[in-house]
């Protein structure tokens, strides 16, 4: 059973809804998991509209004896999941949510949770130290599975018709094969990442970073797969500095993953970690209007919105750029930034959205008290051609 999940529709920042990129890379890997559960006999039913606890009521509709899901990080998810948790123990059906999105578990960190260190430097020297990452469990060998005595009603998942622009630097669709392909492009088929702590700034191409945060947001792919396929390439070819950037930026991942468990709601608030900081930042419906839709003052900024509007995706150093300026330059508040950036981005996840837009806002987990960019120094080391303003002008 999947819950289609509700877009971010909040009245603050007149957010509409889901944009048509993100929507399209959510079906496509919906429709993926259904086509290889459709190969098992089983099917992957997809529930519009309920919310999580109506899950107990389906399962006791069913006869079911169980709910088995993966650990959130995130505050309403780790709430609903607490409430589905509380809903099953008074209906008698056991509950298990078994940690999958993260490298380590829990109970694997070198500190309790609440221990967590607030800058990541500190978090990754701990965990590279005394943490070892555990390894995949094969895929279990199945028979049909029989879905006959089910009555929910099935929803095949239907692809709406997106046209691909020639100049994204994500032209692939979303699911576990693709995911799986992805992975085996950027390590064995090319070596691309031999390279990746050269390419990781630039702008433009498929090939600059490993494109796979957008499988990793949807569980297409396991960050624990990602890590054993890139020692295994180690182990078989090379390893070097850019290899290890890679699980670096996984490690950045992982910290913001922790981050929102330990901080909950308090990552989603307009001084999120820093209370004691003043809020500064107010909203202007049309200045953020024109940041949405690239038609700032500042070219650098518009041609990465832009590409965010069209494709779904942005790279990390556009991200910063366009984050900043909002915040430091326009002056609006963070938590807008972040809502439209939750609509917009294929790799939309809780955790690190929310997690680097409070870093940037300097509310966060950031040592130094203010990181504000200069977006035209920017664009003059990491676009000096103007190629990419031009490509997305």
């Amino acid at each position: 059973v999947y819950l289609y999940p509700k877009p971010t529709t909040t009245g603050d920042w007149n957010e509409a809804g889901f944009g048509d990129s993100r929507k399209a890379f959510l079906d496509q890997s919906i429709l993926d998991l259904q086509v290889t559960l459709e190969s098992y006999g089983s099917r992957l039913y997809v529930l519009r509209n309920l919310e999580a606890v109506d899950l107990i009521q389906i399962a006791l509709d069913h006869n079911a004896e169980a709910i088995i899901g993966g650990v959130e990080m995130a505050y309403n998810e780790t709430l609903d999941q607490k409430n589905i948790k509380a809903e099953g123990k008074s209906s008698g059906i056991f509950v298990k949510f078994l940690e999958e999105r993260t490298l380590f578990n829990e109970q694997q960190l070198p500190f309790v949770l609440q221990k967590l260190p607030e800058v990541f430097t500190k978090f990754r020297k701990l965990v590279e130290k005394n943490s070892t990452v555990l390894p995949t469990i094969p895929a279990a060998t199945l028979s049909s599975l029989d879905s006959s005595t089910i009555t929910l009603p099935y929803e095949k998942i239907k692809l709406t018709a997106l046209t691909k622009d020639d100049r994204s630097a994500v032209p692939f669709e979303g699911g576990e094969r693709q995911g799986l392909k992805e992975v085996a492009y950027y390590f064995k088929q090319t070596g691309h990442i031999l390279k990746y702590k050269e390419t990781r700034n630039e702008l433009l191409g498929r090939d600059y970073s490993s494109k796979f945060s957008p499988f990793l947001a949807l569980g297409c792919i396991s960050v624990r797969q990602v890590y054993e396929d890139l020692k295994q390439f180690e182990q078989e070819f090379e390893s070097n500095e850019s290899t290890y950037w890679l699980f670096f930026e996984l490690l950045w991942r992982e910290y913001f993953q922790w981050v929102a468990l330990k901080h909950g709601k308090d990552l989603f608030l307009p001084q999120g970690l820093r209370p004691d900081k003043p809020i500064t930042e107010g909203f202007n419906q049309k200045a953020f209007e024109r940041w949405k839709n690239g038609t700032t003052t500042d070219e650098f900024v518009n041609s990465n919105m832009r590409e965010l509007s069209e494709t779904g995706f942005m790279s990390n150093r556009g991200r910063q750029n366009v984050a900043s300026y909002l915040i430091h330059d326009m002056g609006i508040d963070w938590r807008a930034g972040a809502a439209h950036f939750e609509n917009q981005l294929i790799d939309y996840d809780p955790a690190s959205n929310y997690g680097n837009w409070l870093y940037l806002a300097g509310k966060g987990n950031d040592p130094r008290p203010f990181r504000k960019f200069d977006t035209v120094f920017q664009a003059n080391r990491y676009d000096p051609e103007k190629t990419f303003t031009s490509t997305w002008s």
